[in-house]
């Protein structure tokens, strides 16, 4: 309680890179966080958190050791929607594109499905409302795309959520491209900072999905999700570059790769308004102060608790985690493009897709009938399409093959002026390492299932 009291609103203004000596200048000017953590829900009819504000005060220490302008909002006096919207317009009116942001929230989260709309909401659960159902409760998936609207003008935009159902909001990146693979083939780490902060981005991560609920016990005092994403900011766990560069793709990779669990799995991607940068870290020895190391977790431990199941070999898995979702990417950016070469590229020979229809009358297609149905629609009916929401969950692999599951919605516009519209559907996706193009492929689709496939 007295923490609760004592934790005021952070505002300190020091040049984010000063730290680095190498750089001419810096890659921002200011860099803005706001911190968010809530354990106390009894007014809300909801289990008190064990962990959520602890999560918040270690993820608000990293942030104010990289010299951020840090907000900290901790405890139900400074959980309250109004408070919240207040800092970011406070923020809005002074952020420049010099400037980049990042969003934290740890507590609990709910969705619900509302007819007529493009996709579930999902909503972060506030205090200050009467029931978990006030709107004074409740941040939307709506509230966060105009929180992220307002702050427009920032170079980098980042949300990290630590809280049930967040994975609902992601949105297709339109950079993407089947002529570059997933790695950093760069001369030098200045090379490769420069690149990727000269770039826009606005991206997020969560620590589950759709459908799921995630685990709020964990480990040192920390959820499960913010112990692995702190400690993939130590210097060597992701990456041991001199300078301390830790990219959004390679920390986000290593905490899917090891965070994914039975109950969990987690979720990362992009937002409207993202142009192909990267949110870029620095490790916790560039910080000041240094922060002290996580303690380790034996291998053994995690597997006794559920963790690693999804694969045997995690480190293969969180260094090209991209790589294997990547046909996905390409499939849903060949609608868009309208790009027929493009989708059957992304296809294993072998491939079999097997659906239902709205009818409930199943299907399966080999590749030659996949090439027939496609060409159909991509030629003779299809105008255009649109992707309204994209969510990617990595649910398993053994080292050859992985597994994905993908919940999307999209409208198709067809040439005689007819809409089809598909809204918050759920597929399955097996994805394999083809030797002769050295590139995964698609070797197996699950269309239209009922909920996104466990591994």
């Amino acid at each position: 309680m007295l923490m609760r009291i004592l934790i005021k609103l952070l505002c300190i203004c020091i040049p984010l890179f000063s730290f680095i000596p190498h750089l001419d200048a810096r890659l921002f000017d200011n860099s803005y966080a706001v911190v968010i953590g809530l354990d106390e829900y009894s007014r809300l009819g909801l289990c008190e958190l064990k962990n959520a504000e602890s999560d918040a005060c270690a993820v608000l220490k990293y942030f104010k050791a990289q010299e951020y302008i840090v907000y900290s909002l901790i405890g139900s006096e400074l959980v309250q929607k109004s408070i919240i919207e207040n800092t970011i317009r406070k923020i809005a009116a002074v952020i420049t594109e010099r400037d980049r942001f990042v969003f934290f929230f740890a507590g609990h989260g709910k969705s619900k499905t509302i007819e007529g709309l493009d996709s579930d909401i999902a909503y972060l659960v506030l205090s200050g409302g009467y029931d978990m159902n006030d709107p004074k409760s409740l941040i939307s998936t709506g509230d966060i795309r105009n929180y992220s609207s307002l702050l427009a003008k920032a170079h980098h935009q980042l949300f990290i959520f630590d809280s049930c159902y967040a994975g609902i909001m992601g949105h297709l990146d339109l950079t993407r491209s089947d002529k570059t693979q997933v790695r950093y083939n760069y001369n030098s780490d200045d090379y490769l900072e420069q690149s990727l902060s000269s770039r826009k981005a606005c991206q997020y991560i969560s620590a589950g999905g759709p459908d799921q609920e995630v685990l709020d016990s964990g480990y040192s005092g920390l959820s499960w999700f913010t112990y692995f994403l702190l400690k993939g900011l130590e210097q060597g766990i992701v990456k041991d570059r001199p300078n301390g560069l830790i990219t959004f793709r390679e920390l986000s990779s290593y905490v899917q790769g090891v965070a994914a669990n039975p109950k969990h799995t987690p979720s990362a991607g992009s937002l409207i308004g993202h142009q192909g940068g990267e949110y870029l870290f620095y490790s916790t020895l560039k910080g000041n102060p240094v922060l002290p190391k996580l303690p380790n977790i034996k291998e053994k431990t995690l597997r006794d608790l559920g963790f690693l199941t999804r694969t045997s070999k995690h480190d293969f898995v969180y260094s090209n985690i991209y790589n294997m979702r990547k046909p996905i990417d390409l499939l849903f950016l060949a609608w868009v493009k309208k790009d027929f070469d493009l989708y059957m590229n992304q296809l294993h020979p072998e491939i079999i897709m097997t659906g239902r229809y709205k009818s409930g009358r199943t299907y399966s297609r080999d590749y030659d009938a996949i090439k027939k149905h496609r060409w159909k629609q991509f030629t003779n009916l299809l105008e255009r399409a649109e992707v309204l929401k994209y969510e990617v969950m990595y649910q398993g692999s053994d080292g050859k093959n992985a597994i994905f599951g993908v919940r999307y919605s999209m409208n198709f516009f067809w040439k005689n002026k007819k809409v089809s519209k598909e809204k918050n559907i759920s597929e399955c996706y097996k994805v394999t390492h083809s030797p002769y193009s050295n590139q995964w492929v698609i070797i197996k689709n699950d269309d239209y299932q009922y909920k996104m496939c466990v591994y």
